[in-house]
C-alpha cells in the first residue's frame, strides 16, 4: 500500500514507498526509505502491515531472474 513503517531494533527507522509481487523471483518486494547504515544487503528488518510485523531482509539490486527460469515453470 505504501507508507508502512519499517522497524529495526524495536524502533521505526523508515517507511515503505512501494510494494508488489516479484513474479520472476517468486517473492514479495517492498522498496523503502532506510538510514544508510541499515541499507546493507542482509540487514533484517520488519514491516508493519495491518497490525502484523512481517520479517524482511534488505537485498542487493537488481532483483530479477536473468534466465527467466522461474517464470517458465
Amino acid at each position: 500500500m505504501g507508507k508502512e513503517p519499517v522497524r529495526h531494533g524495536g524502533r521505526t527507522v523508515g517507511y515503505v514507498t512501494s510494494a508488489a509481487y516479484g513474479h520472476t523471483i517468486e517473492r514479495p518486494i517492498a522498496y523503502a526509505w532506510l538510514p544508510a547504515e541499515l541499507a546493507q544487503p542482509g540487514t533484517q528488518v520488519e514491516i508493519s502491515y495491518f497490525g502484523r510485523r512481517v520479517p524482511a531482509e534488505v537485498a542487493a539490486e537488481p532483483l530479477y531472474d536473468p534466465g527467466m527460469e522461474k517464470i517458465r515453470r
